[in-house]
């Protein structure tokens, strides 16, 4: 990522010292996602996303020709129809139509692809006042706002900020009351419908086989808009046209549900060329009671050569429900005033990356801390976490990185020249760590260490630790006698891939992982070619070094014999199941190599519940109680959320306490923590604070990065809740079984830091 421009540097400083506005985005979208939960309780999510996608798919695939059809049916039914190749055709279509009949009011019901073009400064200039007439769109525009949602524009404002607004703007006080601001917005924007020489749309989706336009609303203001000014304008993105009525109701059972949370909305308006009639005599007359002229504006921008990118071409099968916002860590916090451009939320940065240019979306794109909680929730499945990757990629090769960042991973990429670096920073930290190994402050890294202390690198790092583990001398020796009864993968040989986060900096983390995989039986090897998996270039946009280091971790793997390689990271396990997949996408070879790779790769929750299919145990002492943080790779990628439960349950005896919405990421995020050290603290202080509700003694995950950053939050506030990895748990209670050799207990405990 280039290095940040001091406007949006000093955009994001203000947004977090904005309390009111993370107030309202915290209240407001903890509800959404409560909500939205319930919406689709009695329908099949996975079968309706799926169906939605492969409806948007085909109209894609034949979109050229679907323009076509559509403007034809549409001017046959009285419309006229304008094809926009870009922003600044669209808008001059609209102006000297306004010109043309002399508006001086118009009147617009929520419109992105109007946002998009900017078309309110136009028309303002052409001599027109504009009048946003959706609630959330008109109080920004009283605040001199742009939207900061998709579909909530005003989501980023607390109910006391709008009743302030409202006092302000009408000299005279209004309540906090949500039914009272309704109110007063209804009473205030009903003349301007009546006197309305304009009225201005966009369309959630276009019919191409009767040039209808279909708009669904929840206030009813798209259908005065519609339907009261003499002329009715629609701006639709080219994107937004389906081949047949049969493709439009399931977008209406699922765009409801996913963004506004409701099975389904309020209105749904269906717009067949202007108004007309044939009452009389079966003459037809159009302008009725309505519009006498509909015109349609259909918008490319950039579009159309989008659709034959294929990094990007997915984010145009988008409906523009807002619900990926809606679940963005980042997000919640600073508002899409920030997090996005015109297109604000996940899917607006490769959106942005479309209509406007890689300049626009550089700043933005750099908020997202790949949690893949947007994907979770996206009802057309669109991997927004790889599109931004893939923007970010571009970002980076053409405005670049900052220059330490650069040359961080241009050493970390060779693993001798990484080995010798890490071992200097450790050196380097080793005086300034407290008793705990931990970093109380850092320079260079402004503010990284306020609310989160750091981790001193390991000295020394698990590869030394582990010399004792490596092949061939190891293969040599008999399996251990398994501790866990019922243990399947007694006699396996098993291979410890940690990732470099456990190697350089949790050591223990590893260790605890080789001494429960030796109390499964298995015999455990840690080849010391091993370096690092290429997440951390791959997240910073560093496509080439990214594919350089996922090169010599398959060449590593492919070497190992053993009957599977088990890590604890399911970041790193996720980086090489699934991201090498689309990183090698024009390597054919490497790419084959890397899936043979992962079908032996095993996250270490899994190996236990699928491999070793451990049993309830029989325990000296129950288990402690604890609480689970479900990681972001974990449950948004891999689906993990029963079997490491199980895992604490059934097989350690546990007693887990859920957290209020226990994957809701931590913000570690990588080299994110230290780009963002405020931003990431205010997601962690959230994530703390759950955990703290819960009165569990230990919080549990299966996640290094996780942990790393949810250790530092408590060590940074005192908080004596610890923090342990699933292996480091399940570790500490090998005591407990009745088989454990008593004179094994020390090599459990936990080695002092700093070392």
């Amino acid at each position: 990522m280039p290095a940040r421009s001091k406007t949006f540097q000093r955009a994001l400083e203000a947004a977090l010292d904005n309390h009111a506005q993370r107030q309202a985005l915290e209240r407001t979208l903890t509800r959404y996602r409560q909500r939205r939960a319930e919406a689709f309780t009695d329908v099949d999510f996975t079968a309706l996303r799926a169906d939605l996608r492969r409806r948007k798919e085909a109209a894609l695939a034949r979109l050229p020709e679907l323009v076509e059809q559509f403007q034809r049916e549409a001017e046959k039914v009285g419309a006229t129809v304008f094809f926009a190749r870009t922003a600044e055709d669209a808008r001059r279509y609209v102006a000297a139509l306004a010109t043309r009949v002399g508006a001086r009011l118009v009147v617009k019901s929520k419109s992105m692809a109007t946002e998009e073009i900017q078309l309110n400064e136009v028309l303002e200039h052409a001599g027109a006042r504009v009048v946003e007439t959706d609630l959330g769109e008109w109080i920004v525009q009283l605040a001199g706002e742009r939207p900061s949602h998709l579909i909530g524009p005003a989501i980023h404002k607390s109910r006391e900020q709008i009743a302030e607004l409202f006092s302000q703007v009408l000299g005279r006080p209004i309540p906090p009351d949500p039914p009272q601001l309704v109110q007063v917005a209804r009473e205030e924007l009903r003349r301007a419908f009546i006197e309305a020489d304009i009225g201005i749309t966009g369309a959630n989706a276009a019919i191409a086989e009767t040039g209808t336009l279909v708009i669904v609303t929840n206030e009813g203001n798209a259908e005065l808009v519609a339907t009261l000014p003499p002329i009715h304008i629609a701006i639709v993105g080219v994107d937004k046209i389906v081949p047949t009525l049969d493709d439009v109701p399931p977008l209406l059972r699922v765009l409801p549900r996913a963004g506004a949370a409701q099975k389904l909305t309020v209105r749904v308006l269906f717009v067949t060329g202007p108004t007309r009639t044939a009452d009389i005599e079966i003459q037809l007359v159009r302008g009725a009671h309505g519009p006498r002229e509909l015109h349609i504006v259909l918008l490319d921008n950039g579009r159309l050569a989008a659709r034959e990118d294929p990094e990007l071409n997915e984010a145009l099968l988008c409906i523009r429900c807002g619900a990926c916002s809606n679940v963005c860590p980042p997000y919640q916090v600073v508002s899409g005033h920030l997090f996005g451009y015109i297109y604000t939320g996940p899917i607006g940065l490769p959106l942005t990356a479309i209509h406007h240019g890689l300049q626009a979306v550089a700043d933005p794109q750099s908020l997202c801390v790949s949690c893949n909680a947007c994907e979770t929730v996206c009802p057309v499945a669109i991997p927004i976490p790889r599109l931004i990757l893939d923007v970010r990629a571009r970002v980076a090769e053409q405005l670049g990185l900052p220059f330490m960042k650069r040359a961080i991973l241009e050493r970390w990429s060779n693993p001798q020249r990484g080995d010798r670096w890490a071992r200097l920073a450790a050196l380097a930290a080793a005086p300034f760590a407290d008793r705990e190994g931990f970093l109380r402050s850092l320079p260079f890294v402004n503010g990284a260490t306020s609310e989160r202390h750091l981790l001193a690198p390991a000295r020394p790092p698990l590869r030394d630790q582990l010399r004792h583990l490596t092949p061939p001398e190891v293969l040599t020796r008999p399996a251990p006698e398994p501790l866990f009864a019922g243990s399947e993968a007694a006699g396996r040989t098993v291979a410890l891939f940690p990732g470099c986060l456990i190697d350089r900096l949790l050591p223990d983390m590893g260790r605890a992982t080789v001494q429960v995989l030796e109390a499964c039986g298995c015999r455990v090897i840690f080849p010391p070619e091993q370096h690092c998996c290429g997440l951390v270039a791959s997240n910073a946009g560093d496509r080439p070094h990214a594919l350089e280091l996922a090169r010599q971790t398959v060449e590593v793997l492919e070497r190992i014999e053993a009957d599977w390689i088990v890590t604890p990271s399911t970041s790193c396990y996720a980086a090489i199941t699934q991201d090498y997949q689309h990183l090698f996408r024009t390597e054919p070879d490497w790419r084959e190599r890397a899936a043979r790779v992962a079908e032996r790769l095993v996250d270490f929750v899994s190996f236990l519940d699928q491999v070793a299919r451990l049993r309830p145990q029989e325990w000296r002492r129950p288990g402690p109680v604890v609480t689970y943080h479900d990681s972001c790779q974990s449950a948004n990628v891999l689906g993990l959320r029963d079997q490491p439960r199980r895992i604490l349950t059934e097989v350690l005896g546990c007693h887990v306490v859920e957290m209020q919405e226990a994957s809701f990421c931590c913000g570690f995020g990588g080299t994110f923590s230290l780009d963002y050290p405020r931003l990431s603290a205010a997601i962690l202080e959230r994530k703390l604070r759950t955990a703290a509700e819960t009165g569990a003694p230990l919080i549990v995950a299966d996640n290094p990065g996780c942990l790393l950053q949810i250790r530092g939050g408590l060590h940074a506030r005192s908080n004596p809740q610890r923090a342990l990895h699933i292996a480091e748990l399940a570790a500490e209670r090998l005591a407990d079984l009745p088989r454990f050799p008593t004179s094994q207990t020390r090599a459990l405990e936990p080695r002092s830091r700093p070392q």
